[in-house]
């Protein structure tokens, strides 16, 4: 019989050691890193995220404010915060000193997570019972810096999946400025931006964002990085999480980097890696980040644009990355060519 899931903490300390040694030793506590912050505001934004139980600050962090701690509480995220004066700053929440043992912080958090009680769900009328029930796996295509492809293999992945009679969306959740809908011949206006600025509940912005692919339902993104700054913070998450309800399959081409509180969502994350040795080391430095705010989620790599000798293999690659290999995709210009102008899957 499997044990209680473990604890999904943000993590906001200032301090290297002790952030590398608690990312090494709470997991054997029962708690897991799903994002960290650098900043008050940046902490306030992961949790938001979906999939927090709790914040763990250090009391020192760089714009950490009693408002902030006061959000939190609003928001009903259970914090725990390392002082070096408990009595200063008890008033805010649990504090441990700073020095604690991993293990009396572990302690803290799980102590602090049921303090705050669930927001009473909403009323749920009975036509909407048969969409609470079935909940989408969420499948978060990503890679390390520069990785070739992400797009046309998340938008193949969606084509296959549909195609075999699923209920498929995929997202275009790159941030910095994503391709999905010029690729597939989509407009670019109803998207992510459309979705956060409209009056109705998101469920209905959604139905009417939502554009047809080839075998699947498209949610296109945002065409320039500077346009992310619109969206409020967690938005992405938000709406694939939303997307779930009623269907078998969200795919998202998340870009780089992806959004820690999107890949606390993830059930699998399909990592995109080129066969060259420089892809190769882009995709190992991402992997840790990946796993840091996904622990629960299963990896799997994808070589993609492999050509010739001078390329590994898709079974090397696998053994030096340790991650299972779904497959290789071969360089194939003449054909992504071909479908770019048809508007069509690779």
């Amino acid at each position: 019989m499997s044990g209680p899931a473990p604890l999904r903490v943000v993590l906001a300390v200032g301090d290297p050691a002790l952030e590398a040694r608690l990312g090494r030793e709470l997991p054997a506590a029962g708690v897991v890193i799903r994002s960290r912050a650098l900043d008050g505001p940046g902490l306030l934004a992961e949790a938001r995220a979906p999939g927090v139980d709790a914040v763990l600050v250090d009391a020192r962090l760089h714009r950490l404010d009693a408002a902030l701690l006061d959000e939190l509480r609003r928001l009903r995220v259970p914090v725990v915060i390392l002082g070096a004066d408990a009595a200063a700053t008890a008033r805010e929440g649990n504090v441990v000193p700073v020095g604690s043992t991993v293990a009396s912080i572990a302690a803290a958090l799980h102590a602090a997570a049921p303090r705050h009680a669930p927001l009473p769900p909403s009323p749920v009328a009975p036509e909407d019972l048969a969409e609470e029930g079935e909940r989408a796996r969420v499948v978060v295509v990503a890679g390390g810096k520069g990785a070739p492809g992400r797009t046309f293999v998340a938008i193949a992945l969606a084509d296959v999946l549909g195609a075999a009679e699923d209920e498929v969306v995929l997202v275009d959740g790159d941030l910095r400025g994503g391709n999905v809908a010029p690729y597939l011949d989509l407009d670019p206006r109803r998207g992510l931006l459309a979705v956060a600025g409209g009056p109705d509940p998101l469920p209905a912005r959604l139905a009417a964002a939502l554009q047809p692919g080839a075998h699947s339902a498209v949610l296109s993104g945002i065409e320039r990085p500077e346009l992310a700054r619109r969206l409020p913070a967690g938005f992405l998450a938000e709406v694939v999480d939303q997307l779930r309800v009623g269907r078998d399959w969200v795919l998202v081409d998340a870009g780089h980097p992806a959004p820690p509180g999107l890949l606390a969502i993830a059930s699998d994350i399909v990592v995109v890696t080129g066969a060259d040795l420089v892809s190769i080391w882009n995709t190992r430095v991402a992997l840790p980040a990946l796993r840091d705010a996904a622990p629960a989620a299963r990896l799997h790599l994808v070589v993609n644009r492999r050509e010739g000798r001078e390329h590994y293999t898709a079974a090397e690659i696998g053994v030096v990355l340790a991650l299972p290999v779904l497959g290789a995709v071969r360089e194939d210009r003449g054909g992504a060519r071909r479908a770019i102008a048809a508007r069509r899957p690779l």
